[in-house]
């Protein structure tokens, strides 16, 4: 039963309306001036601190009265907790609402005091009618106010209706049918741990070990899952990664990647009793800058498949090696539009292989069937990235990482997906035990982000660096507005979800965007005149004012759209999207919502400067970038960029432009292109960027990145 106040109440500075079940804060008139930002789940929770103000609340409580179960982790409670304080601007040293009681729980410490139900009638009213009035994504207020308020009464139960009490349903419907699933840790090292697998028998486990110190370079590691014996398999002298097991469990195959970015197939012959290495050999080369990612045999063990850089098309292609000898077959043939296909994953039958297709930088699963060769696309994941699937052991589904705490699970045959559970940890690759059809797991993170700023050695010789706009590293995205006085845009979960904030100079903070669920923001972009934002949010390109109103500009029925622009003049917005299998330039009025036309063919990024005479694009064919002055001449620019980087960002500024250069599989460096001498300059700071996102204050002293604080990954089993 939900616990909640039944009438409307003073809390602290925040009014509780009852009919609109909010906190909300009135001006003199009574007319709400702002809404406390939280989602339903929150709300809850303040509503019990509210009925329960004064007194101790346990977590025990808390799971049991507003969860309605018990096993949720204590680390879902408090992320409630500091987003209902952020909500509310409550200090946790020192709190007004929400006391911390250490190792007992919580007490709401805000004044609850009574007030006239008449004195907010008007101003639940007037919210009423705003919601009526109200579009979802875009807030506009609509006329006919005193419509509306006759209509108050139908408008709140058709609401009910057909937005809060489907959403309960469902709610209760997860609670009922979704289960939760705890991961055992198998390895806990100092460093992290990835790229595991489970030999066959499952008794021994390799995995990737990358120490602290030594977080480039990678050497795999065997542990004995029954004595917990581990031993070192390769040297440090390369990385070596997507290590699997033979259907034997004699023998492993391997990525080596090499300094010079050169990539190698290996095997490892075991002695099984001691777990020594016999013999490391070489048994193929994959294609210079490959990026590395899983290998997997054929259950009759006379095949490997691994993905490697196809020479021409320098795209990821899946290849199957026979082990016997002979040369490698190219399985897929993926899209111009796409990065390529990784993580192929043998059916247990052999029949079929499971493989990972980039789509615009989404994640999507196909499957090939080895008798026809034919390829089919069975569901595509926009909350993940996963590095690795499985079959089920009966073949009929694969079970995949859907989002940052929970399983998908999709039928082969039919292709239907659905939530398989709730997790207590974030997955990015995932194992089927051959014997217990055990989950194992790379669970946690490679590392936090939180927004630095350092000096640009080019422009400003005095070394300075600070973080900044950080809480608790949740920030994940920073764009510097192109005029000086203007606001800083920055993505930050410091609400509990993702959400689009404002920095201003003067010290204000104000959370732009309103997302009730978990978006996947990929990328912000300022309009010349810096009142508007271009979000890449999940498949769709929105444009996003400081007003908050949001609009989709691109994205829907499927289209695949990628590296959003804005025109110099801020009329139009450019924008990459694939069209049958290529990528073309799209350009699209922002005053309308059908004018758009194609602006060039066979190219996967347009972009021109606001401040100098010149444009630059990429061949979508070649890879090649292409400079393109105002008055026809073009050049093309000697970048050095490796033909397999997928993520770019370029500013160009008036003498030249700063871009991001892919260095090895997690590591870019800031580089800046002179026009007049074509030099590339590559010491714009001293660090190295963890991300290819930076954003360059308008006067080009100041230089914005993501820092990676090291975080942990370890491997993990979930017996269910």
């Amino acid at each position: 039963m939900e616990i909640k106040p039944e009438r409307s109440l003073l809390v602290g500075e925040w009014h509780y309306l009852a009919r609109e079940d909010k906190l909300v804060k009135l001006d003199e008139q009574g007319g709400i001036i702002a809404t406390a930002d939280l989602d339903n789940l929150g709300q809850k929770v303040v509503n019990y601190f509210i009925v329960h103000a004064g007194s101790l609340v346990t977590k025990d409580q808390l799971l049991a009265d507003v969860w309605g179960i018990r096993d949720v982790s204590d680390g879902r409670v408090m992320r409630v907790i500091r987003a209902i304080r952020v909500a509310l601007d409550d200090d946790t040293r020192q709190p007004t609402y929400i006391e911390t009681i250490p190792k007992r729980g919580y007490r709401f410490i805000a004044n609850v005091a009574d007030i006239p139900e008449r004195s907010i009638l008007a101003t639940e009213a007037l919210s009423a009618e705003q919601n009526a009035g109200s579009n979802t994504p875009s807030r506009r207020r609509q006329p006919g106010k005193w419509l509306a308020l006759l209509l108050i009464p139908l408008l709140m139960l058709f609401t009910w209706q057909f937005w809060l009490s489907p959403d309960a349903n469902k709610q209760a419907t997860e609670l009922n049918t979704i289960p939760l699933w705890r991961y055992k840790p198998i390895t806990s090292l100092d460093g992290l741990e990835f790229y595991h697998n489970v030999s066959p028998d499952e008794r021994y486990l390799v995995f990737s070990y990358a120490s602290v110190g030594t977080e480039h370079i990678a050497v795999l590691k065997l542990q004995d899952l029954q004595n917990h014996r581990r031993v070192q398999l390769t040297d440090e002298d390369s990385n070596s990664l997507g290590a699997a097991f033979s259907p034997d469990g004699t023998k492993i195959a391997y990525h080596r990647m090499l300094a010079d970015r050169g990539c190698e197939i290996r095997l490892i012959d075991l002695e099984p009793r001691t777990m020594a290495v016999k013999t490391d050999s070489l048994l193929t080369r994959c294609t210079p800058e490959s990026v590395s990612a899983r290998i997997s045999w054929s259950p009759d063990g006379r095949y490997l498949v691994y993905p490697s850089l196809d020479a021409e098309q320098r795209q990821m292609v899946m290849m199957m090696y026979p082990l016997a000898g002979g040369n490698a077959e190219q399985l897929t043939v993926p899209p111009t539009s796409s990065f390529g296909d990784y993580a192929g994953r043998y059916s247990r039958a052999g029949d079929k292989i499971a493989f990972i297709r980039d789509a615009a930088g989404a994640a999507q699963i196909w499957v090939l069937d080895l008798t026809s060769r034919a390829t089919r696309l069975l569901v595509q994941i926009n909350d993940a990235y996963p590095g690795n699937i499985d079959w089920t052991l009966d073949d009929r589904s694969i079970i995949y990482p859907s989002g940052p705490t929970s399983l998908g699970i999709v039928d082969v045959a039919s292709g239907q997906s659905r939530e398989l559970a709730y997790t207590d940890n974030h997955a990015s690759e995932i194992q089927l035990g051959a014997v217990t059809g055990k989950i194992y797991a790379s669970v946690g993170f490679f590392s936090h982000t939180n927004i630095k700023k350092v000096n640009n050695k080019l422009v400003s010789a005095e070394p300075a660096a600070s973080l900044v706009f950080s809480s608790n590293r949740n920030e994940s995205s920073v764009e510097i507005n192109p005029r000086p006085a203007g606001p800083t845009a920055v993505v930050s979960r410091r609400s509990g979800l993702p959400q689009v904030w404002l920095f201003y100079a003067d010290g204000r903070q104000q959370q732009l965007s309103d997302f009730s669920s978990r978006e996947r923001i990929r990328s912000l972009v300022f309009s010349p005149d810096g009142n508007q934002l271009l979000v890449h949010l999940n498949s769709g390109i929105w444009q996003l004012d400081l007003k908050g109103e949001l609009r989709q500009i691109v994205g829907q029925d499927g289209e695949a759209v990628a590296n959003p622009a804005w025109s110099r003049d801020g009329k139009e917005v450019f924008y990459a999207q694939s069209r049958q299998g290529r990528w073309d330039i799209m350009a699209a009025s922002v005053d309308s919502e059908i004018d758009r036309r194609l602006l060039a063919t066979d190219r996967e990024l347009y972009q021109q400067s606001y401040i100098a005479d010149y444009n630059i694009w990429r061949d979508a064919n070649t890879k090649s970038f292409i400079i393109e002055y105002n008055n026809g001449e073009t050049q093309e620019l000697k970048l050095g960029t490796p033909a397999d980087q997928a993520f770019f960002k370029f500013d160009l500024r008036q003498r030249g432009f700063y871009f991001s250069h892919l260095l090895d599989d997690s590591q870019y460096q800031l580089r800046y292109f002179n026009l007049a001498t074509s030099e590339i300059n590559t010491q714009v700071i001293n660090d190295f960027l963890y991300h290819s996102r930076f954003s360059i204050s308008v006067d080009e002293t100041e230089v914005y990145f993501l820092e990676a604080a090291r975080a942990d990954f370890d491997i993990a089993e979930i017996s269910y």
